[in-house]
């Protein structure tokens, strides 16, 4: 009867290590697709701050921009603007947004209403568009450094029937050892 337990107590563990193993095999795919849309997210971001940079040193230059006027762009730097701004809004899930993607998305739009780019072309209003970014880009890679909450999951319930497991195979073996002892006495 002691070898069918074993068996099946094997059987289980082995059944146990595949299923973490397939686990472990996903999360690792889904963190390299999660890293190639980080990678897409941070071109797009540094395109739409690099145009923005572009078209504000271009308004520097225009006299009536030095005199307090709003600049107007002309529609072809409009179109490119909010063609970056919709790519980068596309790459983050606008339907439950972490923290960090809210503050970017909200501050997008309070830039970009009614066409207004004016104060998206100040130096300090970049600046606060960067810092928005570095934070939004650093969220996603600690989210692909620890993995998904179902990963970090799974791996501490593993952990845990790991312990339990072998403890049961140590008991089962002192009992068994405890029980051929306790047959050899008279």
């Amino acid at each position: 009867m002691t070898e069918v337990w074993v068996v099946l107590l094997a059987a289980c563990l082995a059944a146990f290590a595949a299923i973490v193993g397939l686990i472990i095999t996903k999360e690792i795919k889904i963190a390299e697709f999660r890293q190639a849309w980080i990678n897409e997210l941070r071109a797009s971001l540094c395109e739409l701050s690099s145009r923005l940079a572009y078209l504000s040193e271009k308004a520097a230059r225009k006299p009536a921009v030095a005199n307090g006027d709003v600049c107007v762009l002309n529609d072809e730097d409009i179109y490119d603007i909010y063609k970056v701004i919709y790519q980068v809004k596309l790459r983050i899930n606008s339907l439950s947004p972490s923290p960090e993607e809210k503050s970017l998305l909200d501050f997008l739009d309070k830039h970009t209403e009614s066409h207004n780019f004016a104060t998206f072309l100040l130096k300090d209003t970049q600046e606060q568009f960067l810092n928005l970014c570095a934070s939004v880009l650093k969220n996603e890679w600690e989210r692909v450094r620890t993995g998904g909450r179902f990963y970090v999951n799974s791996g501490n319930l593993a952990k845990i029937l790991f312990v339990y497991s072998m403890l049961g195979v140590f008991a089962f073996g002192i009992w068994n050892i405890a029980s051929q002892l306790l047959a050899d006495f008279p």
